[in-house]
């Protein structure tokens, strides 16, 4: 395979984008369930790696001809660098490797792990919830948020703080999907369309408050975690850009390309410091 096929499908996967949140949404849920080190988590891992990856892949499929109609070239199957029928050969396996990776957790565990990649299918083909008002936030909200509760309940089953923890993933995801459908406005139908852009700027903030106090609740309430309220202070950097945005200060691109980054390495600091502390 030569150099310029390689970049063609990196272009195409695109992990970077999407990739280092899903992971952390996977991990938070296994790591909040009290467990350490056991082969499942690498079998959720390896579920999450294949499943987003898929789930990704299926959506640029799905828009081709919606992307070519507008004249937007964002990936190597509307440039023509790679072709359909490989890269649906591509989809199946990395589909098929998901489900695969999964064999052996519990039944619950496994069949909530089918629904969300179901579901994250269906956001882009079938009924194409990405269509539906409001189902297109709900659902990108969703399926993270399940992703969260499918790796807790692979180890113990589900409780309070396992639902605080997806609720926290689910309005983060939300937050997302609002400012990409801001930044793709067109004529397609959508909850930002519909909302208008002021009154969706004014929905990102208060999911923004919202996430923000569900992490604090979080920490305060389960007696685990209480240390990691000492992050609290960090919800600055992911808020202050936020308000900037509302008040028309900063461009919604800015803005994705800020929350992605600060997101990243401030969940990933979390994460980190519970993992080492439990391992301490």
């Amino acid at each position: 395979m030569c150099w310029n096929s390689i970049r063609s499908w990196v272009k195409l996967v695109r992990f970077h984008e999407y990739g280092p949140l899903a992971l952390i949404a996977c991990l938070s849920g296994a790591l909040l369930s009290e467990t350490v080190f056991d082969v499942r988590l690498l079998q959720l891992i390896a579920y999450t790696l294949f499943g987003s990856i898929s789930a990704f892949v299926i959506n640029d499929l799905a828009d081709i001809s919606a992307d070519l109609a507008v004249g937007r070239f964002r990936n190597p199957l509307t440039t023509g660098e790679l072709g359909v029928k490989e890269v649906l050969t591509f989809f199946t396996s990395t589909s098929a490797l998901a489900i695969i990776s999964l064999i052996g957790v519990n039944l619950h565990a496994f069949t909530l792990a089918l629904i969300t990649l179901t579901l994250s299918y269906l956001y882009s083909i079938g009924i194409r919830f990405k269509e539906f008002i409001p189902a297109d936030l709900l659902i990108h909200g969703l399926v993270p948020a399940l992703l969260t509760l499918t790796s807790y309940i692979v180890f113990r089953p589900l409780d309070v703080k396992a639902l605080i923890l997806s609720s926290m993933v689910f309005t983060a995801s939300c937050i997302g999907g609002i400012l990409q459908e801001i930044r793709d406005l067109s004529n397609v139908r959508s909850t930002v369309k519909y909302l208008g852009v002021r009154r969706s700027k004014d929905l990102t903030l208060i999911l923004t408050t919202s996430t923000l106090v569900l992490y604090l609740l979080l920490t305060v309430t389960v007696y685990e975690l209480n240390y990691l309220v000492v992050y609290t202070p960090l919800a600055y950097l992911i808020l202050s850009p936020v308000i900037r945005f509302w008040k028309d200060e900063l461009v919604v691109e800015e803005l994705i390309s800020k929350l992605r980054s600060r997101t990243t390495v401030i969940a990933t600091l979390i994460v980190t410091t519970y993992l080492l502390l439990k391992l301490l």
